[in-house]
């Protein structure tokens, strides 16, 4: 009687001193919404997708330009939708990583919009224009879709890492992995079908 006199006490103390989720690993407390990847995934589709409009906007040197341009040219050999969906899969299975995957997918995004800027460049096009346009086609969309999503769950697994729930968290990545290939194989064909621009 006593012991549970005293475990009720300690409850409400904790509730008092603001104690929340502990994240143990045999509790069946949901982890804070805002550390699952769906409360990260509009954040994180807002940080990728504003990361990569503003380095479209960096000021390049023509000569620069022409580097970039020419490194990305070489780099993109694809020669039909399943080279595109094999090479954004992987990139977004290293997004998934726990700690690097988050700042993994930053440097993609900006890297990616430093890239528009070169071709604005050399094309003289409005650079933030066309890294809008690019954003808003069927297969951009999706893209930055999955991207955002495995960027999510990095930072969910690093949650779960942190609040020992790892074996929890192991088959929400499971169900990522699906959403998020099923999103880059409906944006490759897509992409190869309307023959847009090269994949980003």
């Amino acid at each position: 009687m006593f012991q549970a006199v005293r475990a009720v006490l300690s409850l409400e103390s904790g509730e008092k001193l603001g104690v929340g989720y502990a994240g143990s690993r045999n509790s069946g407390v949901p982890p804070p919404f805002l550390h699952t990847k769906w409360g990260l995934f509009p954040i994180t589709v807002f940080l990728f997708s504003a990361v990569f409009l503003l380095s479209s906007t960096i000021p390049l040197e023509k000569s620069f330009a022409e580097e970039i341009y020419a490194s990305v040219m070489e780099s993109i050999s694809f020669t039909g939708p399943l080279d595109i969906f094999v090479h954004n899969l992987a990139l977004s299975i290293i997004m998934m990583i726990p700690v690097v995957g988050f700042g993994f997918s930053m440097i993609s995004s900006s890297t990616t919009g430093v890239a528009i800027s070169a071709v604005s460049t050399l094309k003289n096009l409005n650079s933030l224009s066309l890294a809008i346009r690019l954003l808003s086609t069927p297969s951009g969309i999706l893209e930055f879709l999955a991207y955002g999503f495995a960027s999510a769950q990095g930072l969910a697994g690093l949650f779960a890492i942190v609040e020992k729930r790892v074996s929890r968290e192991l088959r929400g990545y499971l169900s990522t992995l699906l959403v998020v290939g099923s999103l880059l194989l409906a944006a490759a064909f897509i992409e190869t079908t309307l023959s847009l621009t090269p994949s980003i």
